[in-house]
């Protein structure tokens, strides 16, 4: 188990190293960016809706590496921590290949369906399948955000418009996990968990229409 543990958080930590190497090479040559914005309602409108976009994709992660992850794992299932490690970086990579030919918004979509339903019979599916399920749904859900989110607004504000809409729903889906684990305080672990698919199905479903409108 302790292993299980070091592998994932250097895994997590290999990862960070990496986009932050990205991070720097990209940054490289590229212009200052001009901070006197002029922001219309249509801006504020394009934010709310990228923000419900990504949201069921922040609550879905969020509560299936903690609260989930945690409840699952307290009942000694094998495997599981390395299965909910590799299965999102093997769909990412995977999903990265497939938007090459495919439109975010198609990715996005079935992304959010796949969610929907395995929230839906989250404890009915075997816990391992349940992960790998989680990690291709997640993957789906997040990859094509960083295309689909910029071409939300226009050119003068599309990275900080993307980036406020990125940070703000990624604070509301990390909420989830709290309001699950306040369930579970107030009225025990049974219903807490029961409450958890409702939640996480409900924010699916937001993030779905927030695609259509």
């Amino acid at each position: 188990m302790v292993i299980q543990w070091r592998l994932a958080l250097l895994t997590g930590s290999l990862l960070s190293l990496l986009s932050a190497v990205v991070i720097l090479t990209l940054a490289q040559g590229v212009r200052p960016i001009n901070w006197r914005l002029a922001l219309r309602i249509e801006d504020v409108r394009k934010v709310v809706r990228a923000i419900g976009v990504k949201f069921g994709e922040s609550s879905g992660f969020y509560a299936y590496t903690s609260v989930i992850l945690i409840y699952f794992n307290a009942h000694e299932v094998s495997d599981l921590l390395i299965t909910s490690t590799i299965s999102p970086l093997i769909f990412t990579l995977i999903v990265s290949a497939i938007m090459t030919r495919v439109k975010p918004t198609k990715v996005l979509m079935l992304g959010y369906a796949i969610f929907s339903l395995i929230n839906a019979f989250m404890f009915r599916i075997n816990p391992l399948l349940l992960f790998a399920f989680f990690g291709m749904a997640d993957a789906m859900a997040y990859t094509p955000q960083s295309l689909y989110l910029v071409s939300l607004f226009r050119d003068d504000i599309k990275h900080i418009g993307a980036g406020v809409s990125y940070h703000v729903a990624s604070s509301l889906g990390g909420l989830m996990t709290y309001l699950i684990s306040i369930l579970i305080s107030m009225y025990g672990l049974k219903a807490g968990l029961v409450a958890a698919p409702a939640l996480l199905l409900m924010s699916c479903i937001v993030s779905m229409i927030a695609l259509l409108v």
